[in-house]
């Protein structure tokens, strides 16, 4: 991200966003209601567009593309062939009701990816497995838990291979008894995956134990930007001190 801006209703949530995050890095977004974090990842997942500055994944910009020789806005096509390369997981689940768990999660890896269905359902079965759900593969999201519907989502968002992978507050819809069989799937897949990792948590615990990198927002600024360790045991800003003393 080059000086990123957005606003919404005259309201600035994104400042002048410099950011640049390197593959399989996985980064840890924190900081109060409002401060612009969401919408970072909103628009990695091209769910916002921006009002200035630039964004890449991959050397792609998002927004542009090359045509003779010519940056020009970019077509549906371009968007769609960089946000290929993203996945994310809601708070909300956004599981298809009416399909069963193992539908849900093949689907996409049958119509976005062309598998034959018989190749996709072993491979959701594999990720059903890594989430702990492989004896759940004929329910329907209504017979899940919380916590199960969550892991079947970021079971989902896994089947189309992305190489970012983005957490909008994962537990924050979730009962508390539900939140540790969500965060220890995640932790499973920062420590044996590649892929680079983006998440928004309010669970600091979290974030200094999976993180590589932590980075404290506030007012659609990028405040204070470092290891886990210097984040929350030695952090230098004011902002993120008075943040962290409030929430810890």
């Amino acid at each position: 991200m080059r000086e990123v801006r957005k606003s919404f209703d005259g309201l600035d949530v994104l400042k002048g966003i410099d950011l640049d995050i390197p593959p399989s890095q996985k980064l840890a977004l924190i900081g109060p209601s409002g401060s612009g974090k969401s919408t970072i990842l909103r628009i990695l997942m091209t769910l916002e567009d921006i009002d200035s500055g630039r964004v890449e994944i991959d050397g792609e910009s998002i927004w542009t593309m090359q045509r003779g020789g010519q940056e020009v806005p970019a077509d549906r096509h371009h968007i769609r062939k960089v946000r290929g390369k993203v996945g994310m997981v809601f708070q909300h689940f956004n599981l298809f009701p009416h399909m069963s768990v193992l539908r849900n999660v093949t689907e996409a890896m049958v119509h976005v990816l062309h598998m034959p269905r018989e190749e996709a359902e072993k491979g959701a079965v594999d990720l059903l497995r890594l989430v702990g759900l492989e004896d759940k593969v004929e329910n329907y999201p209504a017979q899940l838990s919380g916590g199960q519907k969550q892991r079947v989502a970021i079971a989902r968002a896994l089947a189309l291979r992305p190489q970012v992978m983005l957490f909008d507050e994962v537990t924050s819809a979730l009962d508390p008894e539900l939140v540790g069989e969500v965060l220890n799937v995640l932790r499973q897949i920062a420590i044996e995956s590649e892929m680079t990792m983006l998440i928004v948590t309010h669970e600091m615990s979290f974030a200094q134990d999976i993180s590589d990198r932590v980075i404290f927002m506030a007012e659609g600024k990028i405040i204070e930007d470092d290891t886990p360790d210097a984040i929350f045991s030695r952090p230098k800003q004011k902002r993120t001190q008075e943040f962290l003393r409030t929430i810890l």
